[in-house]
């Protein structure tokens, strides 16, 4: 058995992974504001396990966290005070009567790990295709393979990653997380050049994720309402509040805030191509973007995706997708934990 949780900066997802089933059991979500740090989480989702399943007993343990990774320990991002280490994390699960390894990693690590596991797997894929199509079948005689697939999710904060597999189906795949969702914030167009304006009066800086997040897509929507409908701005709504607004009707300035946030996204994952020269797939992942209209999504991508300076023919070709599937991280943390496969 394996122990997996997906640790974000809002919400812990929780499972054990049954490697014969091969399925996830005792899946449960926390709310991070209830605990005072993951300690006191683990050790609640530990009572919870030997309660209904005093016989289980953990071999492996892999937490995927929102933030940064360096030798057996890890520090959230966007929660502040939440910090892990490997021995704390060990000790609590040898109090609760298992001896497993820890495996502390990036979350879009395990979200790359679940993704690649996806594209290899026989079982029907949860995903929409937002720009071309999406391929899953291996490349025919002659055909190039292509090995380089992108990881991108608008939440809490701006998750990036590279997922890079081998030339073989025998070499071995690797994984670039990366802190691309602090790039400096380059407009591409007027609206976004003025919400750049708008922004940094605040900020000194402005990053793609000061738009492509949670937090992103209010201060977008607030700068509409400020700029364009002299309304005052509301720093209380949520982002999914936004999204039902503009899918409404009844909120001009929601309306507009979403369909620039898609334009954003569509211009972000198309730098993102070039800069990690990806030729297979990009994923888009999120609570956000599942909102959101698809219809809308496949548009904006459509015009702005592959409008680059240079190679956007190249950029045309590799397909977009929207990953509906929410098991894929644990799945992830389930393969970094020893499995191999979903």
């Amino acid at each position: 058995m394996f122990l997996c949780c997906d640790l974000g900066g809002t919400n812990a997802d929780w499972a054990v992974y049954d490697t014969r089933s091969k399925e996830l059991l005792l899946r449960t979500k926390m709310a991070l504001q209830d605990y005072d740090d993951f300690y006191e989480m683990l050790d609640h989702f530990l009572s919870r396990v030997t309660q209904l399943s005093p016989e289980l007993k953990i071999r492996s343990a892999t937490v995927a966290c929102a933030g940064r990774v360096d030798e057996g320990s890890a520090r959230l991002t966007n929660v502040e005070g939440w910090a892990l280490r490997n021995e704390m994390v060990s000790g609590i699960l040898g109090d609760h009567g298992h001896s497993p390894r820890v495996n502390l990693i990036n979350d879009f690590e395990a979200l790359s790990l679940g993704a690649s596991a996806m594209l290899s797997s026989d079982q029907k894929t949860d995903a929409l295709e937002i720009h071309g199509r999406f391929k899953k079948s291996p490349p025919r005689v002659g055909e190039r393979r292509r090995t380089r697939s992108l990881i991108c999710g608008p939440g809490t904060g701006l998750g990036v990653a590279c997922l890079i597999e081998g030339e073989t189906s025998e070499e071995s795949m690797q994984v670039v997380s990366s802190e691309g969702g602090h790039h400096s914030f380059a407009p591409e167009s007027i609206d976004q050049q003025r919400f750049h304006n708008f922004f940094s009066k605040s900020s000194s800086k402005t990053s793609y994720e000061d738009a492509l997040s949670k937090q992103g897509l209010k201060n977008i929507y607030n700068f509409y309402r400020r700029e364009d409908y002299s309304s005052e701005m509301n720093f209380s709504i949520l982002a999914r509040d936004i999204v039902s607004l503009a899918e409404s009707g009844k909120d001009q300035a929601a309306a507009d805030s979403v369909s620039l946030f898609c334009e954003i996204l569509a211009n972000f994952c198309g730098n993102l191509a070039l800069t990690f020269n990806i030729d297979k797939t990009i994923f888009l992942w999120g609570d956000v973007l599942l909102k959101l209209n698809p219809d809308l999504l496949k548009s904006r991508f459509k015009q702005h995706y592959p409008d680059r300076c240079m190679h956007s023919d190249r950029i045309q070709d590799v397909p977009v997708v929207l990953i509906r599937n929410e098991d894929i991280p644990l799945h992830g943390c389930a393969i970094k934990s020893g499995y191999g496969t979903i």
